[in-house]
């Protein structure tokens, strides 16, 4: 069976004739000198093609601007929004813990609700030490693991203030007869020095008066000490605070930003 000439179909044309002249066989010429036309189906895959070609070309152009133009804009306000987000930081008043074993301190932690890790390493265990961190409002164990990993200057501006905002740390250290209970977080709504260690005072319920040594140490922190009474067992208070980009190299944060330490020992 002799199959047709496929590569005349798509301009429509008809497979081309052929001439017997005595001993001579050559092709029909006369379809060339008829006016080429193009099917009209053609005629639509043509501009179906170029307006698929051309979406793709905007899309295209759209996507490469959004990464340009856009996603710095982008991690601007994620940064923003999660500076600025309402967080319960939930600090564990200090002074209510004064005498109280680890596992008694852990389930005074965990029972405002919060997500509360026991970062403990083999080393502080085995001394009676504890380390506890509370992970911020919205972050998953999976989530904070990575980030810990990475290490909060290693992460994106939005996803350290993520992991700083609304998160803290609290270390129990026993050396002999002395335990001092040990809290750091990160004040950024600070204003100053001055606004973080009263607004840190406030929430220990360590009273103004009580203060005993104000100034500045030989690290640079600002700072200010006192004793109080707990049910009959003298503690010593001390809050320090330093900028927040003394401890981690991070752009974006407010200036004023502090990283705050609060420790009582008895």
């Amino acid at each position: 069976m002799k199959l047709p000439n496929f590569a005349s179909l798509p301009l429509g044309r008809k497979p081309v004739k052929k001439v017997q002249d005595g001993n001579l066989l050559y092709l029909d010429g006369t379809p060339l000198a008829t006016a080429l036309k193009v099917p009209k189906a053609t005629w639509i895959g043509m501009a179906v093609l170029m307006v698929v070609a051309a979406a793709v070309g905007v899309w295209a152009f759209s996507h490469y601007y959004d990464l340009t133009a856009n996603a710095p804009k982008r991690a601007q306000e994620e940064l923003q929004a999660n500076l600025t987000r309402e967080v319960d930081l939930g600090l564990p008043v200090l002074s209510s813990l004064v005498g109280a074993d680890n596992e008694t301190i852990l389930a005074a932690v965990q029972d405002g609700g919060a997500t509360i890790v026991d970062t403990s390493s083999e080393d502080e265990a085995a001394a009676g030490d504890m380390e506890l961190a509370k992970l911020p409002e919205g972050v998953g164990l999976d989530q904070a693991a990575v980030m810990k990993l990475q290490g909060v200057s290693k992460l994106s501006p939005a996803e350290a203030a993520l992991m700083l905002n609304g998160s803290w740390t609290m270390n129990v250290v026993r050396s002999g007869d002395e335990t001092s209970l040990r809290l750091h977080y990160c004040d950024l709504s600070a204003t100053s020095p001055e606004s973080a260690i009263t607004a840190a005072m406030a929430a220990e319920g360590f009273p103004a008066e009580t203060a005993t040594e104000a100034g500045v140490d030989d690290a640079g922190n600002n700072f200010q000490t006192g004793k109080i009474d707990v049910d009959g067992t003298s503690c010593t208070w001390r809050v320090s605070v330093c900028s927040l980009s003394a401890v981690y190299d991070v752009s974006g944060f407010p200036e004023t930003a502090q990283y705050v330490g609060i420790r009582l020992t008895y």
